[in-house]
């Protein structure tokens, strides 16, 4: 992968972090202001916040070395 196009995916990676913050709080937002904070749109609100939330701050902060190999130890790796 050439360097280019290598600081491109990190780049895409990290702004889709970004989004994917915004996106988790406009959706906690919604839910604060919403008075009976009762039901599934509250449910809703809350998973969509939280998920958004843990996908887009990993996002953000690891960028492109997201698809870095991982050594695994030997005691976790299968008996093969």
């Amino acid at each position: 992968m050439t360097d280019a196009r290598r600081l491109r995916t990190d780049l895409s990676l990290r702004a889709s972090g970004v989004l994917s913050l915004a996106i988790a709080v406009t959706g906690i937002y919604t839910l604060v202001r919403l008075h009976p904070a009762a039901g599934l749109l509250a449910f809703l609100l809350a998973t969509i916040g939280f998920l958004c939330a843990t996908a887009g701050a990993m996002l953000l902060v690891v960028g492109g070395h997201i698809h870095d190999p991982v050594r695994i130890s030997a005691h976790w790796q299968r008996a093969g």
